[in-house]
């Protein structure tokens, strides 16, 4: 990683959007603000994907920033052998269908029971033993691997850790960005990230040979799970468990894609 000129490239991007921010909201008129927030949300997705690509991570780097991550989540954490289904077999029938072939993906089953499974950079990705106790059919779970799977395809995993080594305003050594992996992690995804990983993961799912129904049964499950929840008892490390958006607001989509 080019850590000196990913740096003076990322903050010139910034700069430039800063400019335009300053320059326009001096001249702008009032009639004219409802189309100018308009574009200048446009402009800004524009350069916000622009300074993504420049501080863009090699798969290589970020495969060796997922062997770290998984490293330090699982110092604490007990991993078991599979149970109740083939995760193996899901799996294998899921990477025949990935874009990301340079990805080391792989997966862990943890003793914990809390009802979550969850991807990090990397493809590394984890499943609790307390979701496969919670679901019932093979439909189910292959669906909640394919969201996960497409967590990394979209590659949501590894953009969070470039915004915050952007946000760090450092040259991250590769130690550093570790940490700040580490740091993030368990962060929710934006409501916006879970569609994507829900319609990628359907797709990917059906391709892969296994029924939409899991999905929307899986969502169906996780309702009546959220009831028993509420907002203020979600685990931070929860990729379904969440107040925005809702099992009931999934489904739905899931129905209709």
């Amino acid at each position: 990683m080019k850590e000196n000129e990913v740096t003076k490239s990322a903050n010139s991007v910034k700069s430039i959007l800063f400019s335009f921010m300053i320059f326009f909201s001096a001249n702008i008129t009032v009639n004219a603000q409802d189309d100018f927030l308009k574009e200048l949300l446009n402009t800004a997705d524009i350069l916000n994907e622009t300074l993504l690509e420049v501080t863009a991570l090699s798969d290589d780097e970020e495969n060796s920033i997922g062997i770290e991550l998984e490293k330090q989540i699982l110092s604490d954490m007990r991993v078991v052998r599979e149970r109740k289904f083939d995760l193996k077999k899901i799996f294998n029938d899921m990477m025949s269908y990935v874009d990301r072939t340079n990805i080391n993906y792989g997966y862990k089953v943890v003793s914990t029971d809390e009802v979550n499974a969850y991807a990090i950079a990397g493809g590394r990705m984890f499943f609790n033993t307390g979701i496969l106790d919670f679901l019932e059919t093979e439909d189910e779970i292959a669906f909640v691997m394919a969201h996960e799977i497409a967590h990394n395809e979209l590659r949501h995993c590894i953009k969070r850790v470039q915004y915050a080594a952007i946000a760090s305003s450092i040259d991250p050594s590769f130690g550093e960005i570790v940490q700040l992996a580490y740091g993030i992690y368990s962060m929710p995804f934006t409501k916006y990230d879970e569609y994507e990983a829900d319609e990628l993961g359907v797709w990917l799912m059906k391709k892969a040979g296994y029924d939409k129904q899991g999905a929307v049964d899986f969502f169906t499950k996780l309702e009546e799970l959220e009831k028993e929840y509420g907002i203020d008892e979600r685990d931070a490390v929860n990729d379904f468990i969440s107040s925005h958006p809702t099992a009931r607001d999934r489904r739905d989509r899931v129905k209709n894609m």
